[in-house]
């Protein structure tokens, strides 16, 4: 299977599991001119930015290491953007992992 469609089913996955956690799924694939953000989803009052990371033959940790300071600033970057045009009080950085053992979320990641 191909890195990109690997990619996107871990975010259909992802996108599942938080809906089964009681989140609203606000956005997808959120793109600016430096940065993109997975999923953005509504917990409750807060706005939570999730970075995917899906590693089908990988170990647990592996996709959240992936996720470096380059990345995180990235995000960070996306994140004001989108909170220009969508104010919001509450916000969290979340990573989502899915590897052979299964799916991890992380909470507050960074």
């Amino acid at each position: 299977m191909k890195k990109e469609n690997v990619g996107l089913l871990g975010e259909w996955k992802a996108a599942r599991y938080l809906k089964k956690q009681g989140m609203r799924i606000l956005k997808r694939r959120y793109r600016t001119a430096h940065g993109e953000i997975d999923l953005i989803a509504q917990d409750g009052g807060t706005v939570v930015f999730v970075e995917v990371k899906t590693r089908p033959d990988g170990r647990i940790g592996d996709g959240a290491a992936a996720v470096g300071k380059e990345k995180k600033q990235h995000l960070r970057y996306a994140a004001r953007h989108y909170l220009a045009s969508h104010p919001q009080e509450q916000v969290r950085f979340d990573v989502i992992e899915i590897t052979a053992a299964g799916l991890r979320h992380i909470k507050q990641a960074f």
